[in-house]
């Protein structure tokens, strides 16, 4: 390969108040594009980015949703969020 460019965008929004702790994010979609420059053929370079895709384990993680643990601790011991 000669040259390699990879864009990501998204579109999220957030929406309520940081004051009143309604906060909360969300996201959208997200687009990725792949621009690739090299004399090898077509079949070989998508299947090094398909390989790409199924090893990424961001991308993995937004396809195949997983469940997400969370601690947090304040002077050492445990916070418990009221």
């Amino acid at each position: 390969m000669d040259d390699v460019r990879v864009h990501v965008t998204t579109r999220f929004h957030i929406e309520g108040s940081a004051l009143a702790g309604t906060m909360q994010s969300r996201v959208h979609e997200f687009d990725c594009s792949v621009a690739v420059s090299s004399p090898e053929p077509a079949e070989s370079i998508a299947n090094l980015i398909r390989l790409g895709e199924n090893t990424c384990f961001v991308l993995q993680s937004l396809l195949n949703p997983v469940r997400v643990n969370t601690s947090a601790t304040l002077n050492g011991r445990p916070l418990v969020a009221p």
